[in-house]
């Protein structure tokens, strides 16, 4: 009997590059990822990082003096100036800070976070040569991130140059000019002042030329009085005019307009010839009534109203309280169409007598004005005449000391230095950054971070993934390795010797596909050899085929191997013992109703095994039928011995497909009643862990060996590995190169 307890273990191997390689193979996912990531995040940093832009300014720095040196003097003036005239001092004064710091409140407005130190980090100032020989140009650099930066900031410093360099000269020139400045200063003051003060005059005054002013106020006083005896003549004729037509009209021109309202009125009229009518009514009535006859008395009475609404009317256009009609009242109500003629000229003559009258006020107020407008002009020449005098002569000394000044300036400003720009700052030109470089860091952080994290995530990876690993895992023998099945398998050609026996639909399955691959029943060929020569020292006629998982692949193997024991003349029994999720009844399309939990419950002559022709060999299989209430205790039952003990006497070897052992005791209660164990695991799935639990479960069971699937290399290259014999010799049994 072999069990885990005899089984020798695995010495560890050391650490090779062999294995280095093949952990960098099965991580290159995480390397690939890794240096995907590790690129792009330098592509994206390469693409974020601000371009750096770079403006040139040149700037002439030479000595005013220079027309006086001879020419003798000209060919060692690159080296030593005749005057010492010092360019690095020109160069240390060009980069101090005190211009840098005027750049800086140039540009706040623009770049209001600029600071010095950042100038200065991106400001050079250095003088050009040509050989071993220094010329008289600067050149001014500066460098940053924006386009437009570099050009504005050398603008300002060009700017803040030129400037200093024109105060410098100033200061030398106000130096030597301190006299003429002073009596310039005093006469430009004076000027000021006599400016000023006939300026106040003339603003006191209100007038600019006195002279001319005054004869202006003359010449309106002569017009007023002119236009004055013009006025009293044609007032005097009006006047004459206004007494005829009062005297025609015998009306004042208030009442004329009364009475021109009161005739022109409608109303009035109406209310005058509806009177007229009632009295002449009452007058006719009354020749043949008295005044007691009712119809006297309602005459009388629409008269006094006729009365009463002519009263009321009358009061509302002549705006008076009229109480009775008397016979002047009633003159006015009608006038002829002379009358009107006469109001109306009397009326345009009182309108145009009362303007001539206010014309008259006006012109006797503006003589009055003039009159005292001349009388106060003698004053103000004599003092204009005064304080014009002033300010001409105080211009004439002015304009003599600036010619004074002009000359002393043309002596003096033939010294220092002058500043010129020789090119002007252009838009910036970019010069960096270079994209090769953080994309070959990214590049090589990316390798490095992926192999960390590809060894990282190896060594907290606890699946099982070589065949090296799995026996270092498990002290069993290795009988095998599966290779890994593709993802799509052809079809099943019918030519085929082994597959001329199949239903059609059969051979289509999936299951019999990957049976009947030929690089997967190569390798169960070895194991079945493995399987023979181990039965040879430990017989063994039934074998339970169990995982630790589901989806290992032990049905798969358990086909596959009843297929190939029996091209090697065994008669095989397949028995599907997994009663919960039949695989080998799924995959071949057997019938659900038939099968071993029937012939558990007692229904021994309709469920007997199905043969599966494969032409020239064939093979029994007894699938698990229908899914019992209680699985376990089927397979815990007598029949199911006595089912293992009639198969043992029929057939040389039965193989039991059982559940996985994890998580179920089915695949144990069948180990305990078969002759052996064999343990199927599918490698890059079942974790260290999970493989432990399973070998603790098959501690008392008697475990031929393991089989490992999903095998990645090839069947060609399988070699045998060493297996137990009789005699106490290793036999090969199939382990992978």
């Amino acid at each position: 009997m072999v069990s885990t307890s005899t089984l020798p273990t695995s010495t560890d191997q050391e650490f090779g590059y062999g294995q280095l390689f093949q952990i960098l193979l099965r991580r290159w996912p995480w390397i690939i990822a890794s240096l995907g990531v590790a690129t792009a995040g330098a592509v994206f940093v390469s693409l974020r990082q601000e371009p750096i832009y770079r403006s040139n300014m040149q700037l002439l720095v030479e000595p005013n003096y220079q027309q006086e040196l001879n020419s003798s003097d000209l060919s060692s003036f690159a080296d030593q100036d005749p005057r010492d005239a010092d360019y690095a001092t020109q160069l240390a004064l060009m980069r101090s800070g005190q211009f840098l710091q005027e750049a800086v409140d140039v540009l706040r407005t623009d770049y209001p976070e600029i600071t010095v130190d950042e100038l200065r980090a991106g400001f050079t100032l250095a003088r050009l040569s040509e050989g071993r020989t220094g010329t008289r140009i600067f050149q001014a650099s500066y460098t940053a991130n924006d386009p437009t930066q570099p050009q504005r900031v050398l603008a300002a410093l060009q700017d803040i140059y030129l400037n200093y360099n024109q105060e410098q000269q100033a200061q030398r020139l106000s130096r030597g000019l301190d006299n003429v400045n002073n009596r310039l200063a005093n006469t430009q003051q004076n000027l000021r002042d006599s400016q000023s003060a006939l300026e106040q005059f003339r603003i006191n005054q209100n007038l600019i030329d006195p002279n001319s002013q005054a004869i202006s106020v003359v010449e309106s006083l002569n017009q007023v009085q002119t236009q004055q005896q013009q006025l009293m003549v044609e007032l005097s004729g009006l006047e004459q005019q206004y007494a005829t037509l009062e005297q025609q009209l015998n009306l004042s021109p208030q009442s004329g307009v009364i009475a021109a309202r009161l005739s022109q009125s409608p109303r009035i009229q109406s209310l005058l010839n509806s009177l007229q009518e009632a009295e002449l009514a009452l007058a006719d009535r009354q020749i043949l009534f008295t005044d007691e006859d009712p119809n006297v008395q309602v005459l009388k009475q629409q008269r006094e109203n006729q009365l009463a609404q002519l009263r009321a009317e009358i009061s509302a256009i002549s705006r008076q309280n009229v109480t009775e009609l008397d016979p002047t009242l009633l003159s006015y109500l009608q006038l002829g169409g002379i009358d009107f003629g006469l109001v109306s000229q009397i009326l345009e003559a009182d309108v145009t007598l009362e303007s001539l009258e206010a014309r008259m006020e006006t012109l006797a107020s503006l003589e009055s004005i003039l009159r005292d407008e001349v009388n106060r002009y003698p004053s103000l020449m004599a003092e204009y005449d005064r304080l014009q005098p002033a300010v001409d002569t105080e211009r004439s000394t002015l304009q003599e000391l600036l010619i004074q000044r002009e000359q002393i300036s043309a002596e003096l400003s033939r010294g220092g230095f002058s500043w010129e720009v020789v090119e002007p700052p252009l838009p910036g030109q970019r010069i960096g950054p270079d994209p090769v470089r953080p994309l070959a860091l990214g590049i090589v952080a990316g390798l490095f971070v992926g192999g960390a994290l590809a060894f990282g995530v190896e060594s907290i990876d606890q699946r099982v993934r070589t065949s090296d690993e799995l026996k270092k895992q498990v002290p069993l023998p290795l009988l095998g390795m599966l290779p890994r099945r593709p993802s799509s398998l052809p079809p099943l050609r019918r030519s085929e010797p082994d597959a001329r026996g199949l239903h059609p639909e059969l051979a289509d399955s999936d299951l019999m596909k990957t049976v009947m691959w030929p690089q997967f029943r190569d390798s169960l060929d070895l194991i079945a050899n493995n399987l023979q020569l181990l039965q040879n020292s430990h017989p063994s006629k039934a074998i339970a085929i169990t995982s630790a998982l589901p989806g290992e692949g032990k049905t798969t193997l358990t086909l596959g191997l009843a297929f190939s024991l029996a091209r090697m003349g065994q008669r095989v029994l397949v028995i599907d013992a997994d009663l919960r999720r039949s695989g080998i009844q799924a995959g071949l399309g057997l019938v659900a109703e038939q099968g071993l939990s029937g012939l558990l419950t007692g229904e021994p002559a309709q469920n007997r095994p199905h043969r599966l022709d494969f032409g020239s060999v064939f093979v029994d299989v007894l699938p698990a039928g229908p899914i019992p209430d209680d699985p376990i205790s089927l397979l815990s039952s007598p029949r199911f011995r006595q089912l293992l003990a009639r198969g043992k006497e029929r057939y040389d070897l039965i193989l039991v497909d059982t559940t996985p052992l994890i998580g179920m005791a089915d695949a144990l209660k069948v180990g305990a009643v078969c002759d052996s164990t064999v343990l199927v695991t599918r490698l890059d799935r079942i974790t260290q862990s999970q493989l432990t639990e399973a070998m603790s479960l098959l501690t008392h069971l008697n475990v031929m060996g393991l089989i490992a699937n999903g095998a990645r290399q090839s069947p060609s290259r399988y070699v045998y590995d060493s297996l137990p014999s009789a005699d106490g010799q290793r036999l090969p049994a199939g382990a992978s190169s």
